[in-house]
């Protein structure tokens, strides 16, 4: 209805049709992403090379005029949805609707969790065929993380199962033995062993180590250990044998009476959210990832764990999320904003500029929040 100036009014009806979308839920990963739609649909763009994009060819989206408004939702089949998304370096798996895990793309270490090694979605029809993931008799996921050539999952009755590759012992199941490459596997795949009564409320994987958030609110990781990623106070690698598992696994020490929230598993460090939404972060400190006001690489010695202190977030600041890249860190802030620090030679920090942050002195202090 219309109203003029003069008062005078009349009716119109007629038809409108509204194009629209939006993500609710993205992910990257090393050089392609995804988003999780409002209807539930994904989409991703980027490299393609193995299907990693999951539009039954090869092609790389996004790089050229036209290409992202042509984009199509992957096929998951008839009538369903996603919940989650969730990236590696060359795959990429989706948590549906009925709480099944569908991955693909890259799959030579058997990270898509069909009980092969073929790459899936880099050809005509491949993600009509594709299965869920076999996780066991009557299991579902919550929640699903992927590394680089691994992915985990939380599933339903609060156990994790990772699979893929297992070279450092990332898959947290007493061995060095990759999972889900050959026929069967999957079935056979035990659950993680994370200590007498323990179970996982949250799971990350990084480059070639995991990472959980117990029941308790303690956090284990396991797997590469080579820079003290996994927060036990030596660079020795964990997960290869059942001696290094479950009871005898170290708990990651968060300081006196401190408990974790959130994690996030990098390439080589790790990070957690504390429950005094302060951040501790530990592993390797090259280039400031962990925040610290130097470059001393925190967690592979004896007590140094003790001795990491919280990240500077500013005056009263506080995190509520947590992610840890290849060699920087950002976090969401309780007033809604983002910092992130580390390593910046390609503007990843967000701050206008290509300085390095975290790794001098009182950096943390002045480091600004990035402008959205």
């Amino acid at each position: 209805t219309i109203t003029t100036a003069s008062g005078y009014f009349f009716t119109q009806t007629f038809d409108l049709t509204v194009t629209a979308s939006s993500a609710s839920i993205i992910s990257a990963g090393f050089n392609h992403s995804c988003a999780v739609l409002d209807n539930g649909s994904v989409k991703c763009w980027g490299y393609n090379q193995y299907g990693e994009l999951g539009i039954d060819n090869t092609t790389f989206m996004g790089d050229n005029s036209g290409e992202m408004a042509q984009l199509t939702g992957i096929n998951l089949r008839t009538g369903r949805t996603t919940t989650s998304i969730s990236v590696g370096t060359l795959h990429t798996c989706a948590l549906l609707d009925n709480a099944s895990v569908k991955c693909w793309g890259e799959n030579s270490h058997g990270q898509l969790g069909i009980d092969n090694k073929n790459s899936m979605g880099d050809g005509s029809g491949e993600m009509d065929q594709l299965t869920g993931i076999n996780l066991g008799t009557g299991r579902t996921a919550k929640s699903i993380s992927m590394g680089e050539y691994h992915s985990c999952a939380l599933l339903d009755n609060a156990s994790v199962k990772c699979w893929g590759w297992n070279h450092y012992g990332q898959l947290g199941i007493g061995s060095n033995v990759t999972m889900g490459d050959g026929s069967g596997e999957m079935d056979s795949l035990s659950s993680i062993n994370l200590g007498t009564g323990r179970t996982a409320t949250a799971i990350s994987a990084g480059y070639y180590h995991s990472c959980a958030v117990l029941d308790n609110a303690s956090v284990k990781c396991w797997g590469r250990n080579n820079y003290g990623q996994l927060g036990i106070g030596s660079a020795s690698m964990k997960g290869r044998y059942s001696r290094e598992m479950g009871d005898n696994l170290t708990v990651a020490d968060l300081g006196t009476g401190r408990t974790a929230t959130a994690i996030a598993a990098g390439t080589f460090h790790s990070c957690a959210v504390l429950d005094n939404g302060s951040v501790k972060c530990w592993g390797y400190n090259n280039y400031g990832q962990l925040g610290i006001g130097n470059t001393t690489t925190m967690g592979d010695g004896s007590g140094e764990m003790a001795q990491l202190t919280g990240i500077n977030l500013g005056t009263d600041r506080t995190a509520t999320a947590i992610s840890a890249g290849m060699y920087h860190t950002c976090a969401k802030l309780d007033n809604g904003a983002v910092k992130c620090w580390g390593r910046n030679n390609l503007g990843q920090l967000g701050i206008d500029n290509t300085t390095y942050m975290g790794d001098d002195s009182g950096e943390m202090a002045s480091l600004p929040s990035v402008n959205l």
